[in-house]
């Protein structure tokens, strides 16, 4: 799918649908994305969460029946400020109580009023909720991608495969699988090859040497040597 769209190609409007994927017969895959700030060629990306929004709601549910499309959730911290559509994509969670085990994919949500937004599903409840339910609400990772930082509080999604200037178009592709070019942090341990990569903690958007096994996402492998002065580096992305 999304053939219609080279991957080299930037546009001003969403012409796929964001997360669309495509694949090629060598194994590479891409996701049209929507960029959220300029970001320049090879640089590693992940969502802007302050912008797309990753909540834990306690109690703040009113009482859906099962197969209810709609949701409302009220908390004036939560979503007393929410835009239209700002979950749009995205995925509601059950997490505990009434309802709990279950992901809904959003369709939309309505602007915040009276310090509530109404969350509209793409399928019905299967169990209803409760005023106790707790929910958490994840955006569509492919929506609103910064170049990505060791303080990224979301995981890394792709590689930016052309530069996006946001003030002019801000839709293109990241790249997800297969053969690629990184931007690469020399600073840290030499990297050999198949050495597994993860994101630099000191340069944001590069890849540098797995260090801590128990912290860092695992972004791919190494394909060569870098040399000390390197700027980018070959790698196998596995991140779908």
């Amino acid at each position: 799918s999304g053939s219609n769209v080279g991957i080299f190609d930037v546009t001003d409007t969403a012409l796929l649908p964001i997360g669309t994927q495509r694949k090629f017969s060598d194994g590479r895959t891409f996701r049209f994305s929507e960029f959220a700030a300029d970001t320049t060629a090879g640089h590693l990306v992940a969502q802007d969460v302050s912008a797309q929004a990753v909540v834990y709601a306690t109690d703040d549910c009113t009482a859906a029946a099962v197969g209810a499309k709609t949701v409302t959730l009220t908390d004036s911290s939560l979503f007393g400020s929410a835009t239209a559509d700002q979950y749009a994509g995205g995925y509601l969670h059950t997490v505990n109580d009434a309802g709990q085990g279950y992901t809904y994919r959003i369709v939309s949500n309505t602007a915040g009023a009276s310090n509530a937004t109404t969350v509209t599903l793409y399928d019905g409840l299967k169990v209803a909720l409760t005023t106790a339910t707790d929910v958490v609400i994840t955006g569509n990772p492919y929506n609103g991608l910064v170049s990505a930082t060791a303080a990224t509080d979301m995981w890394v999604v792709g590689v930016c495969i052309n530069a996006m200037d946001v003030s002019d178009k801000n839709y293109g592709w990241v790249q997800t699988h297969g053969f690629a070019t990184v931007l690469y942090d020399a600073g840290g341990s030499a990297v050999t090859i198949g050495d597994q990569i993860t994101l630099s903690d000191g340069t944001a958007g590069a890849v540098q040497q797995h260090d801590t096994l128990a912290v860092e996402q695992i972004v791919g492998y190494a394909l060569h040597v870098p040399n000390a002065d390197a700027d980018f580096i070959a790698v196998y992305l596995q991140l779908e």
